[in-house]
């Protein structure tokens, strides 16, 4: 990972799962060659490889993780499903075809997507089904 990157891995951004908390830091390791690459003003081919592979481990990642909440029968799959299915969204959002062209966002608005959706989805959403797993469904709630 880059001396200088935005978004280095903290360890409260921990899960529990190390094959899921490899992938949250690969995340964040993409999250900040994308925003190194349009921060310096690379060329489109850099920019558009950086975010291509951002938003193709995403899909990895939240495809393992669904997988991971079906095995484990967890009651926050449909929930988790649709947040990762609007995370997608967001993100394939910060790239779009503009009058002149493909135009990606800008440095702040990317770091405040990933520091407001992917971060604060690993920390609030992530963590607390993980933890979920450990304890017991309360009685009569869902």
């Amino acid at each position: 990972m880059p001396l200088s990157a935005r978004f280095p891995w903290k360890p409260e951004y921990t899960v529990g799962n190390e094959f899921i908390d490899a992938q949250h830091q690969t995340l964040l390791e993409l999250a900040n060659l994308l925003h190194l690459a349009i921060n310096a003003g690379q060329g489109y081919r850099v920019i558009q490889s950086a975010f291509a592979a951002l938003m193709k481990y995403t899909e990895e990642h939240f495809a393992d993780e669904e997988r991971f909440w079906e095995a484990a029968k967890s009651q926050r799959l449909t929930r988790h499903r649709r947040e990762h299915r609007e995370i997608t969204e967001e993100l394939a959002a910060l790239r779009h075809e503009g009058e002149f062209g493909v135009v990606f966002c800008t440095p702040n608005e990317l770091a405040n997507w990933i520091e407001h959706r992917l971060i604060a989805h690993v920390i609030n959403d992530d963590q607390e089904s993980y933890q979920g797993l450990s304890k017991p469904p309360a009685r009569g709630k869902r």
